[in-house]
């Protein structure tokens, strides 16, 4: 499997907050806040150029896949064409599309982004994987800027 982006940034940045003394718990609490935006509090903690440089681009790396992933929604054909990979029928509209897509198929919005289609899971072991794995998670200020990524949208906690 190949890396993407996103995950060749998440890999730099875990391995640079490693080098710098981090340890596991410390770096899924940086995630976090790079997740809910807090970037002050994060600046805060870290104040090196080539962390801060990592962030931003993971940040950035974020929204271009809220884009792409808001298209393929506001697309009836596109989601129809999703659909049929993950052995749901096709809809006659737009909304009932997006209603199937949330009810049936479960997928990180990063493996949909990258066409992993065979990463589809259950929607308890796609909120277990959020939960252990929180540079998989989605930002929820991302995900509002976008209303069709609702259906990505899980209480995970």
């Amino acid at each position: 499997m190949t890396t993407t982006r996103y995950e060749y940034l998440v890999n730099e940045l875990k391995s640079e907050l490693i080098i710098r003394g981090f340890g596991k718990k410390k770096v899924k609490k940086f995630f976090g806040l790079i997740n809910r935006q807090e970037y002050d509090e994060l600046r805060g903690i870290m104040n090196d150029y080539m962390i801060n440089n990592l962030i931003d681009d993971i940040v950035n790396e974020r929204e271009i896949i809220a884009s792409n992933i808001a298209n393929i929604l506001n697309s009836l054909d596109l989601l129809n064409g999703l659909l049929i990979i993950f052995n749901e029928e096709p809809q006659s509209s737009l909304t009932k599309a997006r209603k199937l897509f949330k009810k049936k198929v479960f997928i990180n919005i990063y493996d949909l982004a990258e066409g992993r289609y065979n990463m589809r899971t259950t929607r308890r072991l796609l909120i277990s994987d959020m939960r252990e794995t929180p540079d998989r998670c989605f930002p929820l200020k991302v995900a509002k800027r976008y209303p069709v990524l609702k259906c990505f949208l899980w209480k995970i906690f």
